[in-house]
């Protein structure tokens, strides 16, 4: 599956009315604006994927959680998120807005179908929830009709009204939808991100042959997700070149402190394939005065007792 963080970030960004409209037919675009604070979490929250809808019958924020992955904790951290919306308003002198919150997956495999957090106490009740937007059972022709622009790259991950419908005719409605839009920019965006999200449905040959290379090249978003990418393999490859580095530091001081015995010890560190895990053996393995202390100091530190 492709990376999504970045072009998902994207995706609420370039046409966030639609979303507030696609998940109330009754907003209107003149209401939407960005959830706008000074205040910063203290531990890192989405608060950048939220909106503020100035409804006349009453305003709110609403709150879009792009979900990319399968996380059992994901109720308790839309909490989290929730207080930190409303420490930030009560930070600000705004009291505690109502908040809907809605959490879009993009994919079956990553809903675990956990989205409830219930618990009762002496004199206190908490039966908490929220929208869940499961974007394969939305049909693409509301999108559509609806110009909805800001949510076509969904459209390939969407129901058809045909039931045999293939791969390929999904791309091609989802694409022809994305090339009758004038702005260049905006169109070269939204297939950039629209490529990157099939590649989580549909074979990568046919996303490639379809969405070419060359539509999508100007797009500040793929070449701000390309970058990403090329960012964290450098790192990654920063990680492994420093774990492979700490193997070695350690077994060559097994091998000069303990000699031949040591080999049995060796072999367990060369294993060892967790950066951090090394890390801790490398700051604790030369106080060890016996092979039995080395071997405990591995241990401790496999366990996360390092």
């Amino acid at each position: 599956m492709p990376r999504i963080d970045t072009p998902v970030k994207r995706l609420f960004q370039l046409r966030p009315a639609d979303w507030a409209m696609y998940m109330d037919p009754r907003c209107q675009e003149e209401w939407v604006d960005f959830f706008r604070t000074d205040f910063t979490p203290r531990k890192e929250s989405m608060l950048d994927n939220v909106l503020e809808i100035a409804d006349p019958a009453g305003p709110y924020l609403l709150h879009l959680e792009p979900q990319g992955y399968n996380d059992k904790t994901l109720p308790a951290r839309m909490l989290r998120y929730r207080s930190d919306l409303w420490e930030s308003t009560l930070t600000d002198g705004r009291g505690t807005p109502p908040v809907r919150q809605v959490v879009i997956f993009f994919y079956e495999a990553d809903d675990n179908g956990l989205h409830r957090l219930r618990d009762r106490w002496g004199g206190g009740i908490l039966d908490y929830g929220y929208t869940v937007l499961r974007v394969w059972e939305h049909y693409r022709r509301d999108v559509i009709e609806s110009r909805l622009v800001g949510l076509y790259p969904l459209l390939p991950l969407m129901k058809s009204e045909k039931p045999d419908e293939t791969p390929r005719e999904a791309m091609e409605q989802s694409i022809g939808a994305v090339q009758d839009i004038e702005d260049e920019a905006v169109r070269k965006d939204l297939l950039a991100v629209m490529a990157i999200l099939a590649g989580g449905r549909y074979s990568p040959e046919l996303v490639r042959s379809m969405i070419r290379r060359e539509m999508i090249m100007e797009s500040a978003v793929f070449q701000e997700w390309v970058k990403d990418i090329v960012e964290e393999k450098t790192a990654e490859a920063r990680i492994e070149a420093e774990a492979r580095a700490n193997q070695e530091a350690i077994c060559q001081f097994l091998n000069d402190r303990f000699g031949d015995i040591s080999r049995d010890l060796q072999g367990r560190v060369k294993r060892i394939g967790t950066a951090d895990t090394l890390h801790a053996i490398l700051k604790k393995i030369f106080r060890a005065d016996s092979l039995k202390d080395a071997a405990d100091v591995v241990d401790k530190a496999s366990r996360g007792q390092g």
